[in-house]
């Protein structure tokens, strides 16, 4: 009888640490609204049921009924919701998380060099497991118009986002998770990672002393984030893909600040462009880490858009989950 005992009291004791942990993801969909075709609608719902996150990040996204529309019911979603924008972040969350506020930082056009688009950078403040946490999520400027040309606005955005967290948010647990549309390697992720204005891009050195880049070591594997369904076709149809693509760090690295021709001189096209990094005091509590490798979220045809007077457009619909795949990381918050 007291064995007995003692393996249900331990049985209870795995049972709470298992409910203190908590799985954070970032997701960029393909210009997400609430009229894409039943096909793209399943997909993305297999995606979301088998990720399994408890809190998401969203970029790409058109309306609160458009996430509404592939999540399950027991979300609660934050997002500005405005009505001129297409590209717009979102949050969810689901129980025992509940969003206390979100807000936009920089809704100034002064910013919009930094934040392109009107996506500026989404903070959801959440409480849950008797803590309380301030999730940033992020679309940094794309490398369309040239790598080196568009690199001064995604390392704007990052002396922004760090000037943010120094004088806003010190020692509380921050989260800040996005599609940065550069790799850990790159000078905006490393001014990130350092809390240094003046950090250069290239491999780290050194531990990180601002944040701590949780998917450093995805890139460490050549895992990638973007860019996959365009492998389909080469890549093993069974139910998950492999997520090594050997040499993409390599190539990334290869162009930096070198002129170039995107589509004639990089090689290897897939990239880690995903991120979530945390605040120092949550950096021991970071128990894995991951890229989503379910082939549903990368089987099927993109669709296709193009921007009129500014307002984007379906040209052809199709059932392409995204051209990005998630990221994720667990936390465990004993």
């Amino acid at each position: 009888m007291q064995k007995f005992l003692g393996a249900g009291f331990l049985l209870i004791a795995v049972l709470s640490a298992s409910a203190q942990e908590i799985r954070v993801a970032t997701y960029n969909i393909f210009f997400l609204d609430e009229t894409i075709i039943a096909e793209r609608k399943q997909h993305l719902q297999e995606v979301m049921r088998a990720l399994n996150a408890d809190v998401i990040g969203f970029q790409e996204i058109n309306s609160p009924a458009g996430l509404r529309n592939i999540l399950p019911e027991n979300y609660e979603v934050a997002m500005l919701d405005d009505p001129d924008e297409t590209q717009e972040l979102g949050l969810a969350v689901r129980p025992p998380l509940k969003i206390t506020s979100f807000r936009a930082v920089f809704p100034d056009t002064v910013h919009d060099d930094a934040f392109p688009g009107g996506r500026d950078l989404l903070q959801v403040n959440v409480s849950g497991h008797g803590n309380d946490f301030v999730f940033l999520v992020h679309h940094a400027k794309s490398r369309y118009g040239g790598r080196i040309e568009t690199d001064f606005q995604r390392i704007a955005a990052s002396k922004l986002i760090m000037d943010h967290i120094k004088s806003k948010l010190q020692n509380q647990n921050v989260v800040v998770m996005g599609d940065f549309n550069d790799n850990p390697d790159d000078r905006s992720l490393n001014i990130l990672e350092f809390g240094d204005a003046n950090a250069s891009g290239g491999i780290d050195s050194r531990d990180d002393t601002f944040l701590f880049n949780t998917t450093e070591n995805l890139l460490d594997k050549n895992y990638c984030s973007y860019g996959y369904n365009y492998l389909f076709d080469t890549i093993a149809r069974s139910d998950t893909f492999n997520l090594m693509i050997e040499g993409s760090r390599a190539e990334n690295n290869k162009w930096r600040d070198q002129p170039h021709d995107f589509m004639k001189d990089v090689k290897i096209k897939t990239i880690l462009y995903d991120q979530i990094l945390v605040s120092l005091n949550l950096k021991a509590k970071v128990i894995g880490m991951g890229v989503f490798n379910r082939t549903v979220a990368i089987a099927g045809k993109s669709s296709r858009i193009e921007m009129i007077d500014g307002k984007l457009r379906y040209t052809e619909r199709h059932d392409l989950a995204s051209d990005h795949v998630p990221v994720w990381a667990i936390l465990n918050l004993n």
